[in-house]
Parts: structure tokens; sequence; C-alpha cells
């Protein structure tokens, strides 16, 4: 008695599962952003990534192995996938009892002359192979479903820009408050040497005020500063999978490469952005209207989304452009600072120039210095902007 509820049980789950599998959307774990795959790294660059020092170009295997939800994503998926496996293994176990229960009502079918009954059973037969078939395929290429991954590549591609739009922005902060420190310094010694000279009669109170205002600024904005890091490096150890209180290390961007420049291509670049773009995946995959209207509609849809998918992905190209002539700028300018300060050095150590005259050039050095370092960053998030909306993230209105 119990082996044939069972067998009805697994009848009744092989056809719900027959209903469910044309609709099936998991996601596979072999794709990017999959966890629990160490043999995909040398020991080596597993020891990187877990030696709690972050340098830019680990992000994305970051974000692949140790954000949290990610790693949830896939976790799910991968038991789901295991559900299935058991649940293929499960019915194939019964498939005998469904063939004899089959064999029954073909044989009743036969001796009453009811063609019905033979139907049934001929339909019961055939149905759970196919279910079981289906089953077995879809658990066999879930590994290797890029389609059925797309949600999970999608939000782990997200993930990955907003880790890299956080480190570019900590480190832009840590840089502007080093240089902040050396003002605050400075500003401070030239609020007391200008405060010496008053006393001689040699400045006046607006000079010393001067320099007091620009010593107190620098310290503020250095405080208000110090926060805005705190709170982005927390940010970005959560997205990575960090523990704060270990407080990794995270190191600051090398200079930007220039030979990404010369991969940049706009024409092509819109084609594969609009190909790559999941809003516009979202809406080519949309149902086409039942009336003429909404499939007209429709295709206005798709044109428009294209349209102001060029514009934005020309707008990201001519932001790059931009922050090379930026970049350009501050680069020539650092340049001249270095040449003044070597200049100034030389001179203070000879007596030519007074303290005072050497720690205006100092300052000078510093601003110049702290523009070009904050242009060479600029300029990385402008290229990633851009290589992103090629692969797919550029916002469409």
């Amino acid at each position: 008695m119990k082996r044939k509820q069972r067998a009805i049980a697994a009848v009744t789950v092989c056809f719900m599962a027959a209903a469910s599998i044309p609709a099936f959307a998991y996601y596979a774990p072999t794709g990017p952003g999959a966890t629990g795959e160490a043999s995909e790294y040398t020991s080596e660059e597993l020891a990187r990534l877990q030696d709690n020092t972050l340098e830019y170009h680990e992000i994305q295997n970051r974000v692949k192995g140790y954000n949290p939800t990610i790693s949830e994503l896939w976790n799910t998926y991968g038991d789901t996938k295991q559900d299935y496996a058991y649940m293929a293994t499960e019915l194939e176990s019964q498939y005998q009892v469904v063939k004899d229960l089959s064999d029954k009502y073909e044989a009743a079918g036969e001796i009453t002359g009811n063609p019905i009954l033979v139907a049934t059973a001929k339909q019961l037969d055939k149905g759970y192979k196919s279910t079981v078939k289906k089953i077995q395929d879809t658990v066999l290429k879930w590994d290797d479903n890029k389609t059925s991954t797309g949600a999970i590549r999608q939000y782990e591609r997200q993930m990955t820009a907003g880790a890299q739009q956080a480190m570019i922005g900590y480190d832009t902060i840590r840089q502007n408050m080093a240089t902040l420190e050396t003002m605050v310094q400075l500003y401070e010694k030239q609020y007391q040497m200008y405060t010496r000279q008053k006393e001689m009669g040699l400045a006046t109170d607006q000079d010393v005020l001067s320099f007091y205002t620009a010593f107190l600024s620098a310290q503020s904005q250095l405080s208000s500063l110090q926060n805005q890091a705190d709170n982005v490096r927390r940010s970005l150890c959560q997205l990575l999978g960090y523990d704060p209180d270990t407080n990794p290390e995270i190191c600051s961007l090398p200079s930007f490469d220039m030979a990404r420049l010369d991969g940049m291509n706009l024409e092509e670049d819109i084609k594969k952005a609009i190909g790559n773009n999941y809003t516009l995946i979202s809406q080519r995959t949309s149902p086409r209207g039942k009336t003429s209207t909404q499939a007209e509609n429709r295709l206005k849809i798709l044109d428009e989304g294209e349209q102001k998918l060029t514009i934005e992905m020309q707008r990201l190209y001519q932001d790059v452009m931009d922050k090379k002539t930026a970049y350009d700028a501050a680069e020539t300018g650092y340049k001249a600072a270095e040449a003044s300060w070597a200049a100034a050095n030389r001179q203070y150590q000879n007596g030519l120039v007074s303290e005072i005259q050497y720690t205006g050039l100092q300052l000078a050095y510093y601003q110049k210095k702290a523009a070009y370092d904050a242009a060479n960053l600029s300029l990385w998030q402008a290229m990633e902007n851009y290589d992103w909306g090629i692969m797919g993230l550029a916002a469409v209105e």
C-alpha cells in the first residue's frame, strides 16, 4: 500500500515539475560570482585574496568569492540544484512502480475495450519518462546555462562597480587628508611666522588673519574627511566581505594605464553597449503585443532606449576625454611644481629665499601634487564608468 502511495506521489510530483520546468530561471554557480571554488585560483592567488590587504585589481574576485549577498545567492542556487538532482533520482527510482501502474491501466483498457484507459496508460508512461528526462537535462546543463545566470551576473557587476567606486572614493579622500595634514602644518607655520613678523611691524593684521583662517579651515576639512573616510571604508569592507574590525590594509590605486584609452572606439563600443545593456535586453524580451498598436509602441520604446543609451555612451566617452585633458594639465602643473620645489630647496639651503617664501613654495608644491593625484583618480573613475557602460550597466532612463 505504501509503495502504491509513493508511486502516486511520484506521479503527482512529476507532473508538477513538468509544469514548472519551462519557467525555471535559477543561477548556475560557475558564472561570475560563484563561491566555494578555490580551485579557480592558485594557492598564491588565494593567499593574496585572504591576506587582509586589498589591491584594486582584487575587487572583482573579492566580490565574486566573499560578498555576503552574492555568496548567499549562489548558495541558494546550489541548494536548489541539489533539490532538483534529488528529485530526478527519486523519480527515476520510482519509474518501475509507475510503469507497473501504467501496464495495469493498459491491460484493463484492452480487456474492457476502453481506449481512454489505454491512452491514459501510454500518456502516463511517456509523460513520466519525459519529465524525468527534462529534470535530468536541467541538472546536467545547470552549470553551463549562462542565460539563467544573468540576474546574478548583473547584480555581481553592479556590486563590483560599486566597490570600485567606493575604493576610488576612499583613496581620493585619503589623499586629500594627507594633503590637508601637510597644509595644516604649513598654514600653522605661516601663521606663526606672520605673527612674529607683525610683532616686528613687518606684517599686517590681515596677513595674520588670512593664514589663521586658512589654518582653521584646513583643520575643519580634515575632521570632516576623516568621518567620510571611516564611512566609505566600512561600506567597502562590507561589499568585499572583510570584517572592518580586522582593519584590512587598503592599498592606493596605481597610476592610470593610458593604454586603456587606445582601446576606445565609440562607434563600436556603442554597439556592444546596446547588445549588453540590461535595460534594453529586458525591453527586447518583452511581449510583442497582440495588436499592431502595441507592437508599434514596443518598437518605439526599443528605438528610444537605444537612442538614449547612445547619448549616455557619448557622454561617458566625453567624460573620459575631459578627465584625460584635466589629467594632462595637472601632470604638467605637477612637473613644473616639482622642478620649482627642487630649485627652492637648493635656494633655501643656500640662503637665497626666506623661510616664509620657502613655506609658500612648499604649499604650492603640495597643492599641485594633490591636483595631480585627484586627476589620476578621476580618470580612473571615468574609464571604469565607460567600460561598465559597454558591459551593460549604463543608465537608460
